[in-house]
């Protein structure tokens, strides 16, 4: 992309909102390949096409912008997700929050990338957004664990514990977004029409983790 020089005073509002947009999406592919420590903001510069002195008319700093990278990625997961209807059978809410989850991955493939970056470099910015999620009301991951804990009460699902459950299903439907090649490997499918295969993992996460926790009077029916 050529860089294009850019007098941020004169700019209108819709190039001001399309030039942090690049941005932002140039530092996640950025911070993705090289974390944090490895990335430099010319280099992000660069991939948005823009010059540096743009770049730090936003993001003075780069723990600024990774900050701001960070936050947006956040509210960006939590509105992915519909609110799942009251009063509703736990197998709806796990089906749509598997849905919805790979969902936001597959639409944010750098994110996830990021993610499991951040988490090998031992960064603690993705576990503090996460209490932050269990903390927030109405956020997937607290209307999950409520969930969980309602269709134990009920006896939809044998007793588990939710934090347990939760790793367990977002394991499953990150994993094939970060181990690709592998994946293509193993399944000739995921190999010659990704997106097919993304459907059947969503049925397959489901149905082994729901039949594997309904109780007798659910697999009997």
């Amino acid at each position: 992309m050529t860089d294009q020089i850019v007098d941020p005073n004169t700019m209108t509002e819709s190039v001001a909102i399309d030039t942090e947009a690049r941005i932002f999406d140039a530092a996640l592919r950025v911070f993705a390949r090289k974390g944090k420590d490895g990335a430099r903001l010319q280099e992000i510069a660069d991939e948005a096409g823009i010059h540096r002195p743009l770049l730090h008319y936003y993001f003075r700093t780069k723990q600024q912008l990774y900050e701001a990278v960070a936050e947006r990625l956040f509210n960006e997961f939590l509105l992915s997700f519909d609110a799942p209807a009251e009063g509703g059978r736990f197998a709806d809410t796990l089906k749509a929050f598997i849905d919805h989850y790979m969902d936001s991955v597959r639409a944010h493939r750098h994110a996830a990338m990021w993610m499991v970056a951040e988490n090998m470099a031992g960064s603690p910015i993705l576990g503090e957004m996460l209490a932050r999620a269990f903390a927030t009301e109405g956020s997937p991951q607290r209307t999950m664990v409520e969930a969980i804990e309602r269709a134990v009460d009920s006896g939809e699902i044998q007793p588990v514990d939710p934090r347990q459950l939760m790793l367990t299903v977002v394991s499953a439907c990150v994993f094939p977004f970060v181990t690709l090649p592998t994946v293509k490997m193993m399944n000739p499918l995921a190999a010659e029409d990704f997106d097919a295969y993304l459907e059947e993992r969503k049925a397959h996460v489901f149905s082994v983790v729901y039949y594997g926790l309904a109780s007798r009077e659910v697999t009997d029916a």
